[in-house]
C-alpha cells in the first residue's frame, strides 16, 4: 500500500513509541491486565449476542487471548482465528478446540493444517481486534502489514472490538482512507464506545 511518505513516517514513529510502552509492561502486569480485559470482553453485549467470533492468537507482548478463546468455546460460540495466506492475505480459520492449535508463523498459535476449515468473513458477527495503538475515535494503528485493513471490510456486519492495554490508547493516530477502525475499545481500565467523528 502506498502511504504518503510523511504519514508513513508518523505511523512508524508512533508504532515504535507504542510498542515500547506495551513491551515495558512486566509479565505479571500483562497477565493481570489480560485477565481483566478477557472478563470485560466475555461479558460485552456484542460478544454475548454473537454466534461467530473472529479473535486472534496473541504474540507474547499483546493482550493474551488463550483464556478468551477457551471461554468463547465454552460459551458455545463458533470461534475463528487468523490464518495468514500471504502478503496482506488473511483468512478466518475455525477453531474446533484448543487442542488442535499449533505454533505457526511468528510464534503465534494457528489451526493445524489438516483440521483447517475456512469461514466466510460474512459469517462473522464480532471481531476482537489486536493492534499497536488505538484512539478513542476508533482509529487503529497495526503492525503495518495491512492484514486487518484488508480483512475487516469483508466482515462488513461484524462489530469490531479492540483488545488493548490502557498504555496503547493515544490521540491523533494518523489515518488513511483504507485504514480500518473499531467500534469499541476494551482495556484493563474500562469499556469505551468509539467516539467516531
Amino acid at each position: 500500500m502506498n502511504e504518503g511518505s510523511e504519514l508513513a513516517g508518523q505511523k512508524r514513529a508512533l508504532r515504535k513509541r507504542m510498542l515500547a510502552a506495551r513491551r515495558a509492561l512486566s509479565k505479571e502486569e500483562r497477565a493481570a491486565y489480560s485477565a481483566e480485559i478477557t472478563g470485560k470482553l466475555i461479558s460485552h453485549a456484542a460478544v454475548t449476542r454473537a454466534q461467530t467470533i473472529f479473535a486472534y492468537a496473541a504474540m507474547s507482548d499483546e493482550v493474551q487471548t488463550e483464556s478468551l478463546l477457551s471461554g468463547l468455546l465454552a460459551m458455545g460460540k463458533r470461534v475463528a482465528i487468523p490464518w495468514i495466506t500471504g502478503k496482506q492475505g488473511m483468512e478466518a480459520a475455525l477453531v474446533p478446540s484448543m487442542d488442535l492449535l499449533e505454533v505457526g508463523a511468528y510464534g503465534i498459535l494457528t489451526v493445524r493444517e489438516e483440521q483447517r476449515e475456512i469461514l466466510s468473513p460474512q459469517e462473522i458477527d464480532c471481531v476482537i481486534v489486536p493492534g499497536v495503538a488505538f484512539g478513542m475515535d476508533g482509529a487503529r494503528l497495526g503492525m503495518g502489514g495491512g492484514y486487518y485493513d484488508t480483512f475487516l471490510p469483508k466482515a462488513e456486519r461484524a462489530v469490531r472490538i479492540a483488545a488493548a492495554f490502557q498504555c496503547q490508547i493515544t490521540e491523533d493516530i494518523p489515518r488513511l482512507p483504507h485504514d480500518s477502525g473499531v467500534d469499541w475499545i476494551v482495556t484493563e481500565q474500562g469499556v469505551f464506545k468509539a467516539n467516531k467523528k
